[in-house]
């Protein structure tokens, strides 16, 4: 479950979780961070940005993906709060979105990171292991929910997406479930740049 706080105050996104506090003044400016009181700039420039592992790490989104729909795909870095170390966990061909915290029965921590495209307006899923990088991902597919270690995934057609992003009730074509400690042991993937 997402522990953290997301707030938008006069166009100033923050984030917060155990006493980290992130400072974004706007999509692609830079990103800063109050960490034991101070502030620091964490990335030159960054999307979006949020606080997990209760304060212990900062992810955020960046431009620098695998390319997609009018080269919009975004990327995902990890910073660490302690140590300063800062890693790219994922690139992608769409637009990251969100990006919510989940943890198996057995502890291991994964990030959910909901995508959309430019074009059509799909919705797009990627489980990310926070500690290694991306290790699945679904086209024209939304989180349905978690329960345990299960993730529901419900997928749509392409002529979903228009009454879907209006906020629509819509049906899912279909529905599946997936094991999260299962998905945390694939291989990471590489997208190859378009």
């Amino acid at each position: 479950m997402f522990k953290g706080a997301v707030l938008l105050c006069a166009g100033v996104a923050l984030a917060q979780t155990g006493g980290v506090t992130t400072r974004l003044d706007r999509p692609g400016g830079p990103l800063y961070a109050t960490i034991g009181g101070g502030e620091k700039k964490i990335a030159d420039s960054a999307e979006k940005a949020w606080v997990i592992a209760d304060g212990q790490a900062i992810v955020y989104s960046g431009k620098d993906g695998a390319g997609g729909y009018e080269q919009e795909g975004q990327s995902l870095y990890r910073y660490d709060v302690k140590s300063g170390d800062r890693t790219k966990i994922m690139a992608e061909y769409f637009v990251v979105q969100n990006v919510r915290e989940a943890r198996t029965t057995d502890g291991k921590p994964a990030l959910l990171v909901d995508m959309v495209d430019g074009g059509m307006g799909a919705s797009h899923l990627a489980v990310v292991d926070p500690a290694r990088g991306e290790v699945f991902c679904e086209d024209g597919a939304r989180l349905g929910g978690i329960q345990g270690d299960t993730i529901t995934l419900n997928y749509y057609g392409d002529d979903d997406w228009d009454m879907l992003n209006d906020n629509q009730e819509v049906k899912p074509q279909k529905t599946e479930q997936y094991d999260l400690r299962q998905v945390l042991t694939r291989a990471v993937m590489k997208n190859n740049p378009t």
